[in-house]
């Protein structure tokens, strides 16, 4: 149609043959009066119609059935191709019911009888015509916008009837339901897609609203799918009333929320694991807000005010527990962190607690921050006033060993003799060629090790507690000391790595076990290490004993942290793969282990450290071999790491990152 103003006549395209039926027409348009129509362009046949159509300017058009080139139904059909969007008023010589109602669905506006045409008649079809196809085009325009909000809103929307079948769906319902057309939902019930206890709870809901006309607004549902699956949703049902405002069925919106349901269970769950750490935790632990008011505590604390629950705690100050004195300089000393934003580390206080005793605190205090502002602090708190009184035992026991010099340097001679002797020992193991030889070899040498040491640190004893007046007596007594500590290591590493190898294997996931170990190392993190996890998370359960693959991971996540020394990144990587072949990066003993075609759990440690040298690489599982400095590693671990995979079917591999760092690779067959 022309955009023509109100204001201005409306243009009638005349496609009629017959000479008399056009100058009939024209005068019938012409002499009504205050017409709103006039003869804008005639047409003889459909051929000329396009011609005059292509220029514009038309506002409805009278098509004659009877045309030189078309004859019929032909007629229109064949116009609408051309003119889609114009409002026709057809004309026959005939009056055919059948051909009347086969135009209007086809599209026309009106059918008449060119017999039986009167001026008042022609132009009520001529203005009947136009509005109803202004009104067509608007109510084919609020469709479009309808379908397109259907298609694309990725809310789930659909209409049903009274007995809750489906009538429409939009596409983001179809493509849950996983069916290749909406249509093919139609006619089906909630049965057909949930079990049966949700479908009944969703027909349940919506005979209510259609019993009550009453809305459900925002309800929070979980629905299984008859595959098993658990989708939770947000959901809005309507009533759907007809023009005369009866209920006809009803209407909805689910909105999925799933991921955020599932996050709210996570958070309550890391809650729940966080407050049962607190909790148990023989430290103590206490929050504080702005105001320097208890906002949280655990028993520890509670207890050391001499609260027996947390309301005689919440929302109170240190002034509601000790004298003024101590409770100001408590109080300014957590004012002073919460003002000025800074951390306060294992910093060591001696604090009267509720009773008067006086304990010795090592406290840690953090600013507790919101969008970047101190907003409170928490505070961690360890009683080591045992450790304290122990350190004044230690000074006076130090104070009494001056006067035997001559027998602390025979003690010590012999120590070393005996460190000397195990270190000789130490070194034919690692010459062996066998792991089972060294195995036993091994716990002889600890065995027959075992009880000197145990008559030297018996004889150490007794020599602390003879008088010494000799100024140099406590170094030779550290000295002596680290000695016998080190060889007790060592003794120990070796009855260890010397000890029957049996499992507790239960099917676990691997990811639980490298997080558990990740949490055991934290404090090694302190050195200024980061972690950075990707944690396959559907990767199978595997037949483990998670005690020594926990010892495994501990002992490779500390080395790297060692080898990183004041800072750096450790990437920890789970994933599985299908062994497609033994290529450059399957090792020949990997392919000793695992078939083409079987399925393993890949685990990568990698860190930024300074690596192997390439020429030790081959010697890192040795037993006593080490790349730390003398007296800060026994060199069993990675041994012992090796004997754990071994055990349980897997293989372990080193390597250097092209750039710089170390991967250890760990793979078992899922």
């Amino acid at each position: 149609m022309s955009t023509t103003p109100s204001s201005a006549k409306l243009r009638v395209l005349l496609i009629v043959e017959h000479h008399g039926d056009v100058f009939l027409l024209r005068e019938m348009v012409n002499e009504e009066p205050h017409s709103r129509f006039v003869i804008g362009a005639e047409a003889g046949s459909l051929a000329d119609a396009t011609t005059r159509l292509a220029s514009g300017g038309i506002d409805v058009v009278l098509l004659d059935l009877e045309l030189a080139d078309s004859h019929g139904l032909e007629t229109f059909t064949a116009f609408r191709k051309t003119a889609p969007t114009l409002p026709v008023v057809v004309l026959s010589d005939v009056e055919d019911e059948e051909l009347a109602l086969q135009t209007v669905q086809l599209g026309a506006q009106e059918y008449l009888v060119k017999g039986r045409i009167v001026p008042h008649l022609l132009h009520r079809a001529l203005r009947y015509a136009v509005e109803r196809a202004r009104a067509d085009a608007q109510l084919a325009h609020e469709r479009e916008l309808l379908a397109t909000l259907l298609e694309n809103i990725p809310d789930r929307i659909y209409f049903k009837d009274r007995r809750s079948r489906f009538i429409r769906i939009n596409r983001a319902l179809t493509e849950f339901f996983g069916l290749a057309s909406a249509e093919a939902a139609y006619g089906r019930t909630d049965g057909d897609f949930f079990d049966p206890a949700a479908a009944q709870q969703m027909l349940a809901d919506e005979r209510s609203i259609m019993e009550t006309g009453q809305p459900i607004l925002g309800k929070i549902e979980s629905k299984t799918l008859t595959n098993g699956e658990v989708s939770w949703t947000l959901t809005t049902k309507l009533p759907l009333r007809d023009r005369a405002g009866l209920i006809i069925g009803t209407c909805g919106i689910s909105r999925e929320v799933t991921a955020f349901k599932t996050l709210e269970e996570q958070l309550a769950t890391e809650r729940h694991l966080l407050r049962a750490l607190i909790d148990n935790l023989p430290d103590l632990v206490f929050l504080k807000d702005a105001e320097g008011r208890y906002l949280l505590d655990n028993p520890a604390h509670m207890r050391f005010l001499g609260a027996s629950e947390f309301s005689e705690i919440d929302g109170r100050t240190p002034f509601d527990f000790f004298p003024d004195p101590i409770a100001r300089v408590l109080h300014e000393e957590d004012m002073a962190i919460i003002r000025s934003g800074q951390p306060v580390y294992d910093h060591e206080q001696k604090v009267a607690d509720i009773s008067g005793h006086m304990r010795w605190l090592l406290t840690t205090k953090i600013p507790w921050l919101s969008e970047g502002r101190a907003v409170g602090l928490v505070s961690i708190s360890r009683d080591i006033s045992v450790q304290k009184l122990a350190e004044l035992h230690l000074k006076q026991a130090n104070a009494d060993l001056k006067s035997r010099r001559q027998d602390l340097m025979a003690a010590v001679k012999d120590l070393q003799e005996a460190h000397q002797d195990l270190r000789a020992t130490q070194l034919q193991l690692v010459d062996a060629e066998k792991m089972k030889s060294v195995g036993r070899l091994a716990a002889g040498v600890a065995h027959e090790v075992k009880n000197p040491l145990a008559i030297m640190k018996m004889g150490l004893e007794y020599l602390s507690t003879l008088p010494i007046e000799d100024e140099t007596a406590p170094l030779i007594l550290k000295e002596m000391s680290d000695a016998l500590h080190r060889a007790d290591t060592v003794i120990r590493g070796l009855l260890d790595f010397s000890a029957p190898k049996q499992l507790e294997v239960r099917r676990t996931s691997i990811n639980v076990i490298v997080n558990q170990a990740l949490r055991l190392v934290r404090g090694e993190m302190k050195r200024g290490c980061q972690v950075q996890r990707e944690l396959q998370e559907d990767l199978p359960q595997l037949a483990l004993d998670a005690d020594k693959i926990s010892q495994v991971f501990v002992n490779l996540f500390t080395n790297s942290i060692h080898a990183m020394g004041g800072g750096g990144t450790l990437f920890v990587r789970t994933y599985s793969k299908q062994l497609t072949g033994v290529g450059s990066n399957i090792s020949d003993q990997r392919s000793e282990s695992f078939r083409v075609g079987e399925t393993i759990i890949v685990v990568e440690i990698d860190d930024t450290g300074p690596g192997i040298a390439e020429d030790k690489l081959a010697k890192v599982f040795e037993p006593f071999f080490t790349t730390k400095p003398t007296g800060q590693g026994t060199g069993l671990g990675l041994s012992v790491v090796k004997t754990i995979i071994d055990l349980h079917g897997g293989t372990i591999d080193l390597r250097n990152l092209p750039d710089a760092g170390l991967r250890v690779t760990i793979m078992f067959q899922a």
